[in-house]
């Protein structure tokens, strides 16, 4: 029988090209991961990998050794699935991956409810921005990651995963408290000008802000570059500037702020969960997956009231 973390560490290193990107994944050292190989090598008495430039390439005896570990993987999930199916009440670990808001404003919640209506369920949660959400997925480091993208521009999901629509999250405008736009119920970005902004450095705001001011043609200042919402809130409520934040996870707005509606269409979060097409589908994974859909439907029709 073959050594699983040897098994495991061959198939990081084939996929992904490089001992370092390996090590990272695996969250051991790149010296950690050589020498795993290096003992492999010497078990099997064959070649596993060629470098070829700045990649390491496999031969044939590392892609049949890779090919086992999935199958074997395959294997080990279709008994955990049947053991199960087996036992009277729901039980078995499930991973879920999400972006930080998700994790704050969806997961706790899931969390909780299955906590008490599923005490043999044992929920892992594992923080992922949706890029790095959609590699766990796909890699089967998590069971289910949740991940949004904007409207505008959709995230790229590989072919083995399947994705479900939770719904959708709206952007208020964050402004100080006694601000004239407080008195309105709704505004529009050419009702602001001369303000001074608070946004991030990559995000679709910041290019739909930019664009936005411009095509008003009004004067304003960016003078912040924050990617953290709740860090961009903490600078608008000591008067830095004006910042657009999600709701969905947005803790409860701290004294001398306060939240208005654009009027603009403005872009919006889709929330998705997303999972391999051929994981297993056991009892547990079936109950958090209905508990998710759920728990987002009620939040996110929460927020937007």
């Amino acid at each position: 029988m073959f050594d699983r973390d040897l098994l495991r560490s061959l198939r990081a290193v084939v996929e992904l090209k490089t001992m370092t990107a390996a090590a990272e994944h695996l969250r051991l050292t790149p010296s950690a991961v050589s020498q795993q190989l290096s003992r492999f090598q010497r078990q099997i008495g064959v070649e596993l990998l060629v470098r070829r430039g700045r990649y390491l390439h496999p031969t044939e005896a590392a892609r049949v050794l890779v090919q086992a570990a999935i199958e074997m993987e395959a294997v080990d999930a279709c008994a955990r699935a049947r053991l199960e199916e087996l036992q009277s009440t729901p039980a078995g670990r499930v991973t879920i991956g999400a972006f930080p808001s998700a994790c704050r404003g969806l997961v706790g919640p899931i969390a909780a409810r299955i906590a008490a209506r599923y005490p043999k369920i044992s929920l892992v949660v594992r923080e992922a921005y949706p890029e790095e959400g959609v590699e766990k997925a796909l890699n089967g480091d998590v069971d289910i990651a949740v991940i949004h993208e904007w409207e505008q521009v959709p995230l790229a999901i590989p072919a083995a995963l399947s994705t479900y629509v939770l719904g959708t999250d709206d952007v208020d405008l964050i402004v100080p408290s006694g601000h004239p736009a407080t008195k309105r119920e709704k505004v529009t970005v050419a009702d602001l000008p001369e303000e001074r902004w608070i946004t991030d450095t990559t995000d679709i705001y910041a290019r739909w802000l930019q664009q936005s001011l411009d095509a008003a043609r009004i004067p304003y200042q960016l003078v912040g570059l924050v990617n953290e919402h709740e860090s961009q809130i903490s600078l608008t409520a000591h008067g830095l500037g004006l910042s657009l934040v999600p709701r969905l996870g947005r803790s409860p707005l701290p004294y001398g702020v306060a939240a208005v509606t654009l009027s603009e269409q403005t872009p919006r979060r889709r929330l998705m969960r997303t999972e391999r097409k051929d994981s297993i589908d056991r009892p547990a994974l079936r109950i958090v997956r209905q508990i998710l859909d759920e728990q987002a439907r009620t939040i996110l029709e929460e927020l937007k009231r």
